[in-house]
């Protein structure tokens, strides 16, 4: 009986120390310790868990409200760029369609001046052209007259008539529109010694030269005196000198010269009535102007005396 129980306490001691063996050896394959305390770690409690847990979640809470503002913020700030490249855009818009509104509008009138500057040319040349049906007698006296529209007999008159005449022909009145710009600015006219004037006289100022070439560079326009016979166009007022303080003046008209193509007739009336001739370059020109009624044309340079 005794044999039987040591027997049974051999076998459990062999049975341990072989369990103990057999566990130390699964430990040390594992590459893991079980014989220090600093390698071991303690287990957290469920309040650590808890709390972990909870501190967790708050620093993404955070996290994620900072992103949601930055978000926001951000997207605002697109919102107005948006708003404000929209705004610009509708402003240039509007400027682009104005400029080009005044293009067009500029460019309308242009068309129209140009068309009724023509056909304005073209009638006073016309005009001047009719004056060859009447016939006059050269003669420059003083001679009291109406005013406005005052005129000398029918059958009398200088060169500067054939174009007061040819004006009138298109219901402009010299007469009245030279005196007025005299009255308004006396001194911006000339005043020959042979004059004498001392004030405007309604009976001659439109009638001498020197006066309609004034009138003419302030209210119409001066265009320079060349030599090239196509920068004369029928309707344009051609002035020249005969000498001293002597000047005349004639219309040029829409025929052109036998001898030179290029070159347009005039008409005017320098001693033997009125007449059509080729007279362009045959005295020294003093001026060349352009003058249609209600369009004003910038002067390119004023009369020297």
């Amino acid at each position: 009986m005794a044999s039987s129980l040591v027997d049974k306490a051999l076998k459990r001691k062999i049975s341990v120390v072989a369990y103990g063996s057999a566990l130390l050896a699964l430990t040390s394959l594992a590459g893991c310790s079980t014989n220090t305390v600093e390698n071991q770690v303690e287990p957290s409690t469920p309040q650590q868990l808890a709390n972990n847990e909870s501190k967790t979640s708050v620093r993404i809470i955070q996290r994620n409200s900072q992103t949601s503002a930055r978000r926001g913020k951000d997207q605002h700030q697109l919102e107005f760029e948006q708003k404000q490249r929209w705004y610009h855009q509708q402003w240039e818009m509007a400027q682009r369609a104005n400029e080009n509104r005044q293009r067009a509008q500029m460019a309308w009138q242009a068309q129209r001046s140009q068309r009724v500057n023509t056909d304005y040319s073209e009638r006073l040349a016309q005009a001047a052209v009719d004056r060859l049906r009447y016939h006059v007698s050269y003669n420059g006296a003083y001679i009291p007259i109406g005013y406005p529209n005052g005129d000398v007999p029918s059958n009398i008159g200088v060169c500067t008539d054939t174009v007061i005449r040819s004006y009138r022909r298109l219901g402009v009145d010299l007469q009245r529109l030279v005196h007025e710009d005299i009255s308004r600015a006396f001194y911006s006219y000339p005043n020959l010694p042979k004059w004498g004037l001392q004030g405007p006289d309604t009976n001659i100022d439109h009638r001498r030269v020197h006066n309609l070439k004034v009138f003419f560079t302030r209210h119409g326009q001066r265009l320079p005196v060349t030599g090239n016979p196509t920068d004369y166009r029928p309707g344009d007022l051609v002035t020249w000198s005969l000498g001293g303080d002597q000047e005349h003046i004639g219309i040029v008209v829409d025929q052109r010269s036998p001898a030179d193509p290029r070159r347009f007739m005039i008409v005017h009336n320098i001693g033997q009535g009125e007449k059509l001739e080729d007279v362009l370059f045959k005295m020294p020109i003093t001026g060349h102007y352009r003058y249609f009624p209600g369009s004003r044309q910038p002067q390119l340079a004023s009369i020297q005396y």
